[in-house]
């Protein structure tokens, strides 16, 4: 087991693996990608959006909130040590790069239900950083004795449900249904134009 899979689990990268093989066979627009498809999947697919099954987005949709109060948590701490922020600076040094935190996420998840494999990249980058960020901060506090640890602590529990839902039923299969949506798509364009 490599040491990413035991930061993010086994499922997740088994998932990112199996991302990066069709994203490789996708960018050569490889003839191989129509052996991942084929023309009832195609057809299928390229039904209207109404006429498909409704998918269940929550997964996703519960990272968002999760991240969120990770990064917060974890940015508290960081603003608390900086001496002689006045109350507007301090406001708009925690609101401004939540804000922007909040935008990085939809991106991601945008990307992760068009099927592109760089949605689970996102994820992955965030929660690696967020899971340093909030071990570097722990450290000195816990050597020094001096401050609080429950929000970091919160922060590490914020990330654990983070790792539990990107490793769930739930999240694989939106993963793997939007990835083969992308993928009967992109197939069905190549079939028509070798015809």
């Amino acid at each position: 087991m490599s040491f990413l899979s035991l930061l993010t689990g086994r499922v997740f990268q088994d998932l990112m693996q199996h991302g990066k093989e069709i994203e490789e066979a996708v960018a050569r627009r490889d003839t191989r990608l129509l052996n991942h498809s084929t023309p009832e999947l195609e057809r299928y697919f390229s039904r209207p959006l109404s006429e498909l099954p409704r998918q269940n987005p929550y997964p996703v949709a519960a990272l968002l909130p999760l991240f969120l109060v990770a990064f917060a948590l974890n940015l508290l701490p960081f603003l608390h040590a900086l001496p002689g922020l006045s109350p507007l600076h301090h406001a708009l040094s925690f609101f401004i790069p939540s804000l922007t935190m909040t935008c990085v996420l939809i991106v991601i998840s945008v990307l992760l239900a068009r099927g592109k494999t760089s949605g689970l990249l996102g994820f992955t980058a965030l929660f690696i950083i967020l899971l340093i960020a909030t071990l570097v901060q722990a450290l000195p506090i816990l050597l020094s004795h001096d401050g609080s640890l429950w929000p970091l602590v919160i922060a590490s529990f914020a990330l654990l449900l983070c790792r539990m839902v990107m490793n769930s039923r739930g999240f694989v299969l939106f993963t793997l249904y939007c990835r083969t949506q992308r993928l009967a798509r992109l197939a069905r364009e190549m079939r028509l134009k070798s015809r």
